[in-house]
């Protein structure tokens, strides 16, 4: 998201222009150079209908495309967690699931879009492959697997830059990434007979969905990123253009940005309680960034188990956070708890 915004700062691209051309153009360029599953399809329309053509970079940027969802994890409150992608991806573990095989899915090229672009609420991992895509076409990469993100960052973020790395294909193995252990229920799994989890450290596919998932790095490094975007100094992109990124008061999603202070981490109901960043579930790790403007505080917590409820960065985040700000306000030390209600939110206490 930041790195298509620092385009729309040069003028390169703009919000509401449409997104298909751009595509289109990355989609004929690896079709015509042979790129593994693009056989079936050459422009975006191809996959979800004409009416695509009307999807812009914001739609994308703030999940209303309506483009259909790669990642099939769905937690069901009534009954079984079903997620047929993973299970895929689990069985077939040194598979590199590449951006065009991810868009061409049965579940994806459905030749419709799931609700009117520009209208409600989708959240599609889809839409962060497309937008990689375009950042590789305006880069003239044809192989998006030999683009990074690096050249959006900057100068003065090298020693950043060093300490993290790329992952467009390859297991958690392959780049030094400390296993990770999969113990939600999906597909069945029994944490009860299991209680380690699926160990994901050598499956490829943890890391499908290009851009999405291909950012490798410690939580110091997220942190040190997220504050470049989000904090004072706003060293990324004009600050004009970073607000526009914040999701709005009580507004869950905001572009390419989540109000992590919804779920409930921060704790209290104050200005401190207001934090904006991204949260990330990905096979066998949970992680989560949020950034308070009144402390100009960016948190920055990793775990390597996935959990039903992506409740342990959620509480580390409660603590640490709140620790943080005690000190930063000179205040008696609180103890805190987390209380997770669910997927997406929780209740942080602090006393």
């Amino acid at each position: 998201g930041a790195s298509i915004m620092q385009l729309v700062a040069k003028g390169i691209l703009k919000l509401e222009e449409p997104m298909a051309p751009h595509l289109d153009a990355q989609l004929k360029a690896m079709a015509d150079a042979g790129f593994p599953g693009m056989q079936k399809f050459r422009r975006a329309s191809d996959l979800w209908g004409e009416q695509v053509n009307t999807v812009t970079i914001r739609d994308l940027l703030a999940m209303q495309s309506g483009i259909p969802d790669f990642d099939t994890a769905n937690p069901n409150p009534h009954g079984p967690d079903l997620d047929p992608f993973r299970a895929s991806v689990y069985a077939q573990p040194s598979r590199n699931f590449l951006e065009p095989e991810l868009m061409s899915e049965p579940w994806v090229a459905t030749h419709n879009l799931t609700s009117t672009p520009g209208q409600g609420f989708h959240y599609s991992s889809t839409n962060f492959g497309i937008l990689g895509l375009m950042l590789s076409q305006h880069a003239a990469v044809t192989d998006y697997t030999e683009f990074n993100q690096s050249t959006f960052i900057p100068q003065h973020l090298n020693h950043v830059l060093n300490s993290m790395g790329w992952a467009p294909t390859g297991s958690p193995r392959e780049h030094g990434v400390y296993p990770g252990f999969d113990r939600t229920d999906y597909n069945g799994q029994n944490t009860t007979t299991n209680p380690a989890g699926v160990p994901v450290v050598g499956v490829a596919g943890v890391f499908a969905g290009y851009a999405a998932a291909d950012f490798v790095g410690s939580p110091s490094a997220v942190a040190e990123l997220g504050w470049a975007l989000w904090g004072s100094g706003s060293e990324l992109m004009p600050a004009g253009l970073r607000d526009l990124m914040v999701p709005a008061n009580h507004t869950f999603y905001g572009l390419a940005s989540q109000n992590v202070g919804l779920m409930g981490i921060a704790g209290g109901k104050d200005e401190y309680s207001i934090a904006y960043g991204h949260l990330g579930a990905t096979y066998g790790y949970d992680s989560i960034f949020g950034y308070n403007p009144t402390l100009d505080l960016g948190v920055a917590i990793a775990s390597n188990i996935e959990t039903p409820t992506q409740t342990q960065p959620s509480d580390v985040f409660c603590h640490v956070y709140n620790r943080i700000k005690n000190f930063m306000k000179r205040e008696t030390v609180q103890k805190c708890e987390y209380k997770s209600t669910g997927y997406y939110g929780g209740e942080c206490v602090c006393k």
